[in-house]
Parts: structure tokens; sequence; C-alpha cells
């Protein structure tokens, strides 16, 4: 794939990334050699970005093993994320416990030096809180060259907003606000952009609905869908039935087609998952198609997200 310039930081990354929490936490990735194939199609997909968490489980392990058994096939420009904020203690962002945890992410890793660490779900604590820990942590580890570049990451669009504002980060993920269904993380990015920061679009998918729209217990941000966004849907699978794309191709492609994101990361828990994303980021897609979701099944632009969960909708575990 193609490289894109990645914000500020000189790091070049394929539109396509590799999410990692199905190599820890899906059923559908049972053993470890599963999981050291789907880093091998990854690779042979010709993918350079890959993002883990410690909050995923087996993911980093597994991850660090792939990472040792397919070192040949590996890009030479691999790109590796990690975050801080869950280990040893969740939601604990001091800057004894970031030290620790990336101390901890290099060693399961194997690795000596990690490109991108961003701080975890920082919705979980506040800025005052984050800024005098963790971030001044990793911007300590960056300087003894530990680290190559400081990240924030988190799902409340005018809370990242607040954090890319300090000008302290590199990088910023957001997840599950700009999708097919849902578009509220629009001027994030356009915010982003402005101001050198790299942008990683997480769960194009919704978490899922989109990538299986006709499964009714597909989640949408982890959660049961309401009716509303059922019915959004049944209106895109329309339009996108009208032109001969399936909705998960179109997911992937309207992500991967603003430019102002860098990387656009799943969580696949196949080679063929991956594959397909990369496939689906390549082809072309007639722009009548974005036009007539504009105008007949116009996204969600409110981050409503923390709003609705709360209600009691059920939770799905992936």
């Amino acid at each position: 794939m193609k490289r894109r310039p990645y914000g500020k930081t000189g790091v070049g990354v394929t539109p396509i990334g590799l999410g990692t929490i199905a190599l820890g936490r899906s059923p559908r990735v049972e053993s470890d050699d599963q999981a050291i194939e789907i880093v091998r199609g990854t690779f042979e997909a010709g993918v350079n970005f890959i993002d883990t968490a410690p909050l995923y489980g087996d993911a980093e392990r597994r991850l660090g093993l792939a990472l040792r058994e397919l070192a040949d096939l590996a890009p030479d420009d691999l790109v590796i994320n990690t975050k801080a904020g869950y280990r040893p203690d969740p939601f604990d962002y001091s800057e004894e416990q970031t030290v620790a945890c990336v101390q901890a992410s290099l060693d399961v890793l194997g690795r000596d030096f990690i490109q991108f660490v961003h701080i975890h779900d920082v919705e979980r604590s506040d800025l005052t809180t984050v800024m005098n820990g963790a971030a001044k942590a990793l911007h300590l580890l960056k300087d003894d060259g530990v680290i190559g570049h400081v990240g924030v990451a988190g799902g409340p669009v005018d809370l990242l907003m607040q954090y890319i504002e300090t000008g302290e980060f590199d990088s910023v993920i957001t997840h599950n606000r700009y999708n097919l269904l849902d578009r509220p993380a629009a001027a994030l990015i356009d915010r982003a952009h402005e101001l050198g920061v790299g942008i990683v679009n997480a769960a194009p998918f919704a978490s899922g609905i989109l990538a299986q729209p006709d499964n009714a217990a597909s989640p949408y941000v982890y959660h049961e869908a309401p009716n509303e966004v059922r019915e959004r849907l049944h209106r895109i699978a329309r339009l996108c039935a009208d032109q001969g794309v399936e909705v998960a191709s179109a997911a992937v492609k309207f992500s991967v087609r603003n430019d102002k994101i860098g990387t656009t990361i799943l969580g696949a828990a196949s080679a063929d998952e991956i594959q397909a994303a990369v496939r689906a980021a390549e082809a072309p897609i007639d722009e009548e198609l974005w036009r007539r979701i504009e105008r007949e099944a116009p996204p969600n632009t409110v981050d409503n997200v923390e709003e609705w969960r709360s209600t009691g909708i059920r939770s799905i575990t992936l």
C-alpha cells in the first residue's frame, strides 16, 4: 500500500492499519498460531501500521510472538502503536504507572523502541491529571529515545479537542465517531490536520454493525443499536446495493477517502478480514454513492454516544 504522511511526525503510514483487539479478546482467535497468521496476512497485504494496547487482553503478547516469528516478512518501515493507562491498574494516569506500563509493553512486544504510545481512554480521568502524569511521562520517554511520538486516544470529541489544543501531542486516535453512520469527529479531524497532529480513525464499522449490516446482533459502539440507527443503516444498505457495493467495503472506503486521516484501523479476526479491508480501500467507488448517502441517509453529527449508552441499552461483548 502507498504511505501517507502522518502529521508532522515524518512517519509514513498505510491508509489501513491492523487493530489487535481481536488478537486478545475475540473468541474467534483461539490460539497464538491464529494470531500470528493474522499478522502474516497484514504484512502480506502491505500494511505497515499495527495498533495494540494492554487493555486488549493477550494482544500485546501475541503481537510480540508474531513480530519475532515474522521478522523477515515485516516491512522495513513498520509502525507499532500501543497505549498507557490500564497497566498495572485501570484508569491510573500517573507518571510512575505510565513509565511502568511502557516498560512492560517493550518487554512483552520484544522491542527496545516503540514508535507511538497513546494515552488510552482519557475520558476516564481529567485533563490536569493526565497532563501532569501520563503526558509528562511519555514526553520524558520520548526525550530518552524510548518512544518516538506521544498521542492521545479516547471517545468524546470535545475532550480530545482540548487535548490536541495543548500542543503537546503528535497524534490522536478517535473511535466510533467518523463512519457512514456517525460523523461528530469531523471537526476534530479538521482541527488536528490544521495543527499537524496525525489522525488515526478507529472502528470504521462502528464496532461491527457496518461490517455485518444484516445481522441483528451486530454491535453498534459496543452496544445494541437503537432503532433509529438500524433504520439509517437499512437506507445506506439499499443505496450501496444500487451501486453494487457491499456496506462493509463502503465503510472502509468512506474513512480512507478522507486524506486528512493518516490511517484507519480495524480489529481483524482473520487474515482475510484485513486483506479485504485493503482491497476495499484501494477499490474505486462512484462519487454518486457518497452524494446519495449524504442526501438520503445523512449521518449523525452530534457526539451523543455517552448519552444514549447511559440509558441502559444492552452492552454487547465483542
